[in-house]
């Protein structure tokens, strides 16, 4: 993804559909949950005109080329925020994209709407895309009041991203080697301190041994 921790300051990476559903979107430093910038999306009846408001972002087609059919993915998002009023909710969908215009397949991530509270949370789903992802993946959020009269709902993303199931974390370090007494032990500084005839160090694959 691009920009999934708003860090740029900007909505770089970003589409908004936020304005003609009667919302707003804004990268906003009023909250983070790590480093300084977050995604606002802004969810209000009232200052619609009284009109439903469900405003949503999207990151679209993501991957064209890259990502495989039926390849598992891990998403995960931090959520913080507010409801106010009744029938407020926040949706996560994940798309996959045909080549030009459709899906394969359209998930809601959790299967229902989320809830936003006063505490950073984070939000990680595994799943697999679908059959054809010719046109790539694409992830949205919405926060949505439906016509509600006084609902509001406001709510912050970050550190948003998305992991193809191959990606397999980096081995741990080699703990490191505590030699006691002895001086050496581990023959990194050569032969120094040991005493013996045809004496070689060699090292393999890091490892060193006589």
């Amino acid at each position: 993804m691009i920009n999934g921790d708003f860090e740029t300051g900007d909505d770089t990476g970003w589409t908004s559909f936020a304005t003609e559903n009667n919302g707003t979107f804004t990268v906003t430093d009023a909250q983070a949950n790590g480093g300084t910038y977050s995604g606002l999306v802004v969810a209000d009846v009232d200052n619609g005109n009284g009109g439903a408001s469900f405003p949503l972002i999207k990151q679209a087609n993501i991957g064209i080329g890259t990502v495989t059919g039926g390849a598992t993915v891990t998403v995960s998002f931090d959520l913080y925020g507010t409801l106010a009023g009744a029938g407020g909710v926040v949706f996560a969908e994940l798309l996959s994209e045909l080549d030009g215009e459709g899906t394969s397949k359209s998930e809601i991530l959790g299967g229902g709407p989320l809830f936003p509270s006063a505490t950073w949370t984070n939000y990680t789903y595994t799943t697999t895309l679908g059959a054809d992802v010719s046109g790539g993946i694409s992830l949205q959020f919405k926060a949505d009041c439906g016509a509600n009269a006084g609902c509001v709902v406001e709510a912050y993303f970050d550190n948003v991203s998305i992991l193809t199931g191959d990606v397999t974390p980096p081995p741990p370090p080699p703990p490191s080697f505590d030699d006691g007494l002895l001086t050496n032990g581990d023959f990194e500084g050569g032969n120094v301190d040991w005493i013996g005839n045809a004496f070689n160090i060699q090292g393999v694959a890091g490892n060193s041994y006589n």
